[in-house]
């Protein structure tokens, strides 16, 4: 293709396979930069071009398509070329654009949820290359954590953004026992360059995506501990002490079975969220409150990370 260059490495990735198509110069620098800097140089397939209006649909491929661009790349001339399927995303930079400019450009993409679309205001090349560079590094790369592509704050809300585009919103007022209330010093973090953690530096304080998760949805990181067997007896263990601790019998909870409940308490399945609500309510405590007794029980934050 003219204008267009195009690499495809192997091996394994998040997604079969991932397009990347840089719709300037500056930003198809930024994508290949991105790509020489992820581990084990996974399966990307990059479409590099120097002019908007010669952008070329990719042909072929089952992955998702991911456009970097400038709002002023969205151009008429381009814009059915830029349009891609519902597979694609779009990662758009403002950069100094008035807002006016947002309504005359998008409604030809014929974008209709929002898990297609990241506008962002970043600016600097720096700072918009170490955005390109999570999402890129998000799509494709395996790894334990979830990663945190961008944050930002809106109505004393964090909002976090997947490299998948989706969402993520703490309210501040769960934040202030980690980090106070003080707004300026609430929207003072820093997110670290693979997105591992958000980074408050008047706290000493890192927090990831699956500890900020834990904040809005606490029995979020109940799953992945459950596959253990031992887990399970030890949580089994303290929902029991904690409600004998209380005098109620396992015929007092409402909404169990008693020999449901027997199978919790004596490690034999998993505690499921309707569980523990059931058990929280028995004891006349917010599910929060009563997650909190079990993990003081057991001797570890591990249940809410807090």
């Amino acid at each position: 293709m003219k204008n267009t260059k195009s690499r495809a490495i192997q091996p394994p990735s998040r997604v079969d396979q991932l397009v990347v198509v840089a719709t300037n110069r500056e930003f198809s620098s930024l994508c290949a930069q991105s790509w020489k800097r992820l581990p084990g140089r996974p399966r990307v397939e990059l479409h590099t071009h120097d002019n908007p209006d010669k952008v070329e649909s990719p042909v072929g491929g089952n992955g998702p398509v991911l456009f970097v661009s400038r709002l002023s790349d969205i151009r008429s001339s381009a814009t059915k070329s830029i349009h891609v399927g519902e597979s694609a995303r779009h990662l758009l930079f403002v950069e100094g654009l008035p807002a006016e400019a947002m309504a005359a450009r998008l409604p030809p993409l014929n974008i209709r949820s929002s898990q297609r679309l990241h506008i962002s205001a970043r600016t600097g090349k720096a700072s918009i290359a170490q955005l390109i560079s999570r999402v890129i590094r998000g799509l494709t790369v395996k790894s334990g954590a979830p990663v945190i592509a961008d944050a930002w704050i809106e109505s004393e809300q964090l909002f976090l953004l997947s490299p998948f585009f989706e969402r993520l919103v703490v309210p501040f007022e769960e934040l202030a026992r980690f980090i106070g209330s003080d707004a300026a010093q609430v929207a003072a973090f820093e997110i670290d360059d693979d997105g591992s953690f958000l980074y408050w530096p008047h706290a000493d304080v890192h927090l990831g995506w699956a500890q900020l998760r834990q904040l809005v949805e606490p029995t979020s990181v109940l799953p992945a501990l459950q596959k253990s067997i031992a887990f399970n007896r030890r949580y089994g263990a303290a929902i029991r002490a904690v409600r004998e601790e209380q005098g109620l019998k396992q015929a007092d909870i409402a909404g169990v079975t008693q020999r449901h409940l027997r199978r919790v308490e004596h490690g034999e399945q998993a505690a499921s969220k309707a569980i523990l609500e059931a058990l929280a309510n028995a004891h006349a405590l917010p599910l929060a409150s009563y997650l909190d007794a079990l993990a003081a029980r057991l001797g570890s934050t591990k249940l809410r990370q807090r």
